[in-house]
C-alpha cells in the first residue's frame, strides 16, 4: 500500500511523495522503496499512518523504529552518467531507484555498509561536477 509522506521546503511550500509501504500490524508498516523527495526517511523504516477519511489515504505519522539504513540522492545534469553511477553503488552494496523526468537517482545505504568509501566517490564526483548529491538521511557514522 501507498502511504503519503508530508516535506516542507521553502517558506510554506510542500511536497507530497507516496511511498510503497508493507502492513507488520495494526497501523504499523515498513517503508518498501527509497524516497525521492521526503527526508529523514529510510528504506525499511517502520512507521505508523494515520487515516484520513476525507482524502482516503494514509499518511505518515511517526516513527516505531529507524532501520539504520541511510538514504542520498544524486542529482544529475547528465543523465548519460547515471546507468554508469548505478552500476558503481550497487558494487559497493547499495540499492537505487530512478526518477528520470527529474534526473534523481535514490539510493538506499544499508545499515551493514561502509558509508567511508561510497561518500568518498560522491564527493569525488560532485568536484567534478558530474553531480550534486544530499544525504537526506544519514544514519552512518563516517
Amino acid at each position: 500500500m501507498k502511504i503519503l509522506f508530508v516535506h516542507k521546503y521553502g517558506e510554506g511550500d510542500f511536497e507530497v511523495e507516496r511511498l510503497w509501504c508493507t502492513p507488520v500490524r495494526d497501523n504499523i508498516y515498513i517503508v518498501d522503496n527509497i524516497p525521492f523527495v521526503v527526508k529523514n526517511i529510510a528504506l525499511g523504516d517502520t512507521i505508523t499512518a494515520e487515516f484520513d477519511e476525507e482524502e482516503n489515504e494514509y499518511y505518515f505519522d511517526a516513527f516505531v523504529e529507524v532501520s539504520g539504513n541511510s538514504t542520498i540522492r544524486l542529482y544529475f545534469e547528465d543523465p548519460r552518467l547515471i546507468d554508469e553511477v548505478r552500476k558503481q553503488l550497487n558494487e559497493f552494496g547499495c540499492e537505487s531507484e530512478l526518477f528520470l523526468q527529474r534526473k534523481i537517482v535514490a539510493v538506499n545505504v544499508p545499515k551493514l555498509v561502509s558509508y567511508k568509501e561510497i561518500k568518498s566517490y560522491l564527493d569525488n564526483g560532485e568536484a567534478k561536477n558530474l553531480w550534486d548529491y544530499e544525504e537526506s538521511c544519514l544514519a552512518h557514522d563516517y
